[in-house]
Order: C-alpha cells, then structure tokens, then sequence
C-alpha cells in the first residue's frame, strides 16, 4: 500500500512539474520575449512586474515573487492550504523561467500585430494549464480564485478581463503611446478568451444514452474494455408497452467513439443517444 501511494504520489509530481514547466515558459516568452521587448500593456501583477522592470531595471522573476508575498498573505484565507502551496512552486517555476530561460530564447518585434496575438494566446494557454491543474501563478490570479470561490457562476477569463483594464491605461500612459491600449485590450481579450474556451473542453463530455434489449452485455463491455461505468436505468416502451433497459454513461470524447463501436458490435440495432455535456464532475472527470 505505501509503495503504490509513494508511486501516485511520484507520478502526480511529475505531472505537476511538467505542466509548471510549459505554463512557465508558455508565460514567459509571452512576458519577457513579447510583452517587454513591444512594450504592449498588460493586466495584472505581470503589468506592473512591466512597469517596474521599465522604469527601475528590477528582473521580472525575482520581483514578481516578491510582489505576490502580500498578495497570497492576503488571500490566503480564501483558499485551502494544498491550493497555496502549489500555487507557490508554480510561481517559482514561474520565475525561474523568465528570468534564466527566456533571456536566451530571441525576442518578437516585427509585427506588432502578430505579436499582440501571439502574446495572448500564450498568455491564455499558460492560465489554462495552471488553472486546469488546480494551481495558480500568484498575483490577480489569486485575486480571481478567491473571487470565483464566492461566485463560482463567475469564469476565470471574464474576471481577469474585468480587473485588468486600470493597470493598461497606467502602462499606456507611462509609456506614452495611448494607442497600445488597443493592443493590451485585445491580449486580454484574446487570453481571456482561450483560457475559458480550454477550461471548458477540459471539463466537457459526453452523456450516452443507450437502449438495448443487451444492456447487461454492452454494461459489461464498457467496464471491462473501457475502463468507464454506466447506470442501468428500467425503462417502458411506449409504442410496444415492453419493459426496457436504458444504459446511461458519462465519458470523454475518445471513450464515446469507443462506446459507440462496441454497441454496434454487440447489438446493430441498439438506439443510442449522444448528447453533449458542459460539465462532469466526479471520479474520471472534474475534482469537485
């Protein structure tokens, strides 16, 4: 029993240092390599971590762990310790990243345009993998999970994109190009946007409904071979007044392709419905 929870534990921190790691340089390269060498405005701590390392020269990593010690102090109590303490070796990584990795990886500059899209995509696929991984990169990122923990109805993106537009007009105007706010709002928009939209393939799937005189066969098919469960629900035909089984399965995409193949194989005639869900919580899915 310990060597097989020592073994979870070993791969689960594997797996969280990997995903640091690209959430760390995906962030950097949009921080230091995008953001800093086009001078493009940006909401959050990463806004300012701009405005300090422009007027005063302070490296982004090291100031950025600095800034976020009041900031989790602050919002700590939000938030349950195991979230904190991972979102600490997240923005460690972080700032490793920036300031050691992405100095010697070339700057963007040709088109500002390109690199304002580039920008937020990176920006929003670094917020995925961080948020997905039940962790975060310090600054307004703990701001909006201890906002979301009050109004769980409220996205991630949304909230970022709510809270960021005061620090772009302060870097619009200390850079004194007003007209790259319409830069910094379309990186948020546009990291805001891709945040939600992978957040949310993250957590979808797929419901199944299936109506077959050998349910118990095709039950026994997708615990076995897919490695998934289903709930066997009695049901009534309308049309015949018969006695039926419905089977109903919660899975992923991939599992759905696999569940639907199986049912053909075992019974043609098998009526199946597929519906798409928003949102699977449990054992295989979303942690509560």
């Amino acid at each position: 029993m310990i060597s097989g929870i020592n073994k979870k534990l070993v791969i689960r921190s594997f797996r969280d240092m990997g995903i640091n790691l690209a959430a760390g340089l995906c962030s950097g390269l949009a921080l230091y390599n995008l953001a800093k060498a086009n001078q493009f405005p940006i909401s959050g701590v990463n806004g300012i971590l701009l405005l300090a390392n422009h007027l005063f020269g302070v490296k982004l990593g090291v100031f950025g762990i600095l800034l976020n010690i009041p900031i989790i102090l602050i919002c700590k109590r939000f938030l349950s310790n195991k979230f904190v303490l991972k979102s600490v070796a997240t923005l460690i990584t972080m700032a490793l990243m920036v300031d050691l990795v992405c100095p010697l990886i070339p700057v963007y500059t040709d088109e500002k345009i390109l690199a304002a899209i580039l920008t937020g995509t990176l920006m929003g696929f670094s917020g995925a993998l961080i948020y997905g991984n039940n962790t975060s990169g310090g600054g307004l990122d703990f701001v909006s999970m201890s906002i979301r923990s009050r109004h769980p109805y409220l996205s991630i993106g949304m909230i970022n994109f709510a809270i960021g537009f005061v620090i772009i007009a302060v870097q619009a105007a200390v850079y004194k190009d007003f007209t790259s706010i319409i830069y910094g709002i379309l990186i948020i928009f546009i990291s805001s946007t891709v945040t939600d939209r992978i957040l949310s393939n993250m957590r979808a799937g797929k419901l199944m409904f299936i109506i077959s005189a050998k349910s118990l066969a095709i039950a026994k098919v997708i615990n076995d071979d897919i490695d998934r469960t289903a709930t066997l629900i009695t049901g009534q035909g309308t049309y015949t007044g018969n006695a039926s089984h419905i089977l109903m399965c919660a899975c992923t995409d991939r599992q759905m392709y696999e569940i639907r193949e199986k049912v053909n194989e075992i019974d043609p005639g098998a009526f199946t419905i597929i519906l798409n869900s928003k949102e699977v919580v449990g054992r295989g899915f979303l942690k509560q």
